[in-house]
């Protein structure tokens, strides 16, 4: 239990002011709005769900990079399994987000009707009224996966927080200039698939695919990487 206080506690920093400190802009945003004009539901959902991925990924590793990791690497403690701790704590702060967002914006329109893709062979969307968080959650969990991933093996592999922050909102940047079209298969927005699959028919569960395989691929190169004691302590002998 006591490891994962101490993953908790980096949160109480200067890294877990910024994803709280958003989150409260986004929470400001939903009661100020016009009740008879409701926002979009996806934009809380994905669009500005994932520069928090990125920002709570650095608040989760910043103890371990901002310090001498030469300690971490010779203390008797599986350094994959504190990846996978830290993995855990994100996901379920991920899901708190989700269901928090949700809650608010029911209780300030009354229902949170937005466009959900299944997960079937054709990977049909459809407009529809929520009554849980849990079906959009599932639908963005293969994005959710990869630019976390993708933001903490670059922390891990250059060994620089701000690293991994570059190559998190970059991706995300990316994405949003390019309305999906540079990368379809890699686009982490529902809303891009929707425009993509004007020409490229049944998007949807490709793409969720070759996400969720590029998280996996990343998550063996993030554990050799976390794991290889010699390389982190090497490093601060040099």
């Amino acid at each position: 239990m006591s490891l994962w206080l101490q993953d908790l506690k980096g949160f109480k920093s200067i890294w877990g002011l910024p994803p709280l400190l958003y989150v409260l802009m986004l929470g400001c945003a939903i009661w100020s709005s016009d009740p008879e004009q409701p926002g979009n539901a996806l934009f809380y959902g994905e669009l500005a769900f994932y520069p928090l991925v990125v920002m709570l990924c650095a608040a989760l590793f910043h103890r371990e990079l901002g310090g001498p990791m030469e300690i971490y690497a010779t203390l008797p403690q599986s350094l994959t399994g504190m990846a996978a701790r830290k993995g855990l704590i994100l996901l379920a702060v991920c899901s708190g987000y989700q269901a928090a967002w949700f809650t608010a914006y029911q209780a300030k329109f009354g229902a949170v009707t937005t466009l959900v893709y299944s997960y079937g062979p054709a990977g049909q969307s459809s407009m529809r009224t929520l009554h849980s968080f849990v079906p959009l959650l599932l639908q963005m969990l293969p994005a959710l996966l990869f630019i976390a991933v993708l933001t903490i093996t670059v922390m891990l592999a250059v060994k620089k927080l701000y690293a991994g922050l570059f190559a998190g909102l970059a991706l995300w940047m990316l994405d949003i200039l390019s309305h999906g079209s540079w990368l379809p298969y890699f686009t982490i927005y529902t809303v891009h698939i929707q425009e993509q699959s004007k020409e490229i028919p049944d998007l949807f569960l490709p793409n969720r695919l070759v996400l969720l395989s590029a998280a996996l691929g990343l998550t063996v190169i993030l554990n050799y990487t976390v794991q290889d004691r010699s390389r982190w302590i090497v490093s601060e002998e040099e």
